[in-house]
């Protein structure tokens, strides 16, 4: 499947086990697909940051709406803190998400809509296979010890965002501590490429918890 980083944070929400997107894998999703938009514009140099902070660079928007999107609310005239790019509009970002992958025909609607506040939130994958293909290989990265230098950033990305905040959205908590010095080697190399990103998307989860996570 070709995804952006985003849509892969999305979709990673699946639970194989329960065949369907759990409640407690879609808390901070929101962040998690600001952050993820942010990292994606970072290497394709749209964004630049001096190491805690971040710009927008370029003159045109990126192709993909909810990339353009997260990148024409980067300031182009004053660096911005990572935490306030992550946090501030963390609500906003599942809607337009769902939305594009509904018209792209990733997911469709149910065909019985569920009642209650988590009601827009019940999608169903067309292909789960294809998804449960890409979630095996975001695993497979972390579980065989990969290098995260030989780690494309898109799988690492993905791997390391799914979770901080001790998450269990593709890692449960023995398969975390099982793994724990890779996952730490994957932070180390996402903090070089992206200097207080992971900080700010952990500092605005710790923030959310008692609201439940910010979803829209």
């Amino acid at each position: 499947m070709n995804l952006t980083l985003p849509q892969r944070i999305y979709l990673m929400a699946y639970s194989p086990a329960k065949n369907d997107f759990t409640t407690a894998n879609l808390q901070f999703r929101g962040q998690r697909l600001r952050a993820a938009a942010l990292t994606e514009l970072l290497d394709a140099g749209l964004v630049g940051t001096d190491g805690g902070k971040a710009i927008r660079l370029g003159t045109e928007p990126p192709a993909d709406a909810f990339l353009a999107q997260v990148w024409g609310q980067v300031s182009a005239d004053k660096p911005e803190r990572w935490l306030e790019l992550v946090h501030n509009e963390a609500h906003t970002a599942e809607a337009p998400m769902r939305s594009q992958l509904l018209t792209a025909g990733v997911i469709r609607e149910p065909e019985h809509r569920r009642l209650g506040p988590l009601g827009p939130h019940h999608v169903v994958l067309t292909a789960p296979e294809q998804v449960l293909a890409l979630r095996e290989a975001t695993r497979s990265v972390v579980l065989s010890d990969s290098d995260p230098t030989a780690v494309l950033l898109d799988d690492l990305a993905t791997a390391l965002l799914c979770t901080e905040g001790e998450a269990s959205v593709l890692f449960d908590g023995r398969e975390r501590r099982a793994h724990k010095q890779t996952l730490t080697a994957f932070a180390h190399r996402f903090d070089d490429f992206a200097p207080g990103l992971r900080n700010a998307l952990l500092t605005s989860i710790v923030s959310h918890r008692a609201v439940g996570g910010g979803w829209s």
